[in-house]
């Protein structure tokens, strides 16, 4: 559910500050949700337990140099933070 939240969020936003949102995976590494705006790429994983795997997030990181990579929830930025930030200010 808190997935599928921050998700809908996204969806939301891309579509005001025109962005495109995407999911990754590549064979068992997978990241959340990835956002693409004029070439600028930010990976976000979103973690609701006390589950810290990010390997899909590394790897990503690795493959693709995004602008930005971060995790929403357990380990990272609250979602409460997340959920005020401009994001447009990541691009």
């Amino acid at each position: 559910i808190f997935e599928s939240g921050i998700g809908a969020y996204l969806v939301s936003q891309a579509f005001v500050n025109r962005f495109e949102v995407f999911y990754w995976r590549e064979r068992d590494n997978e990241v959340d949700f990835i956002l693409r705006k004029n070439g600028s790429v930010i990976a976000i994983e979103v973690k609701s337990n006390a589950q810290k795997k990010t390997a899909g997030l590394e790897k990503f990181k690795e493959m693709f140099k995004p602008k930005a990579a971060f995790i929403v929830g357990d380990g990272g930025i609250s979602a409460e933070d997340f959920l005020t930030m401009d994001l447009k200010k990541l691009f």
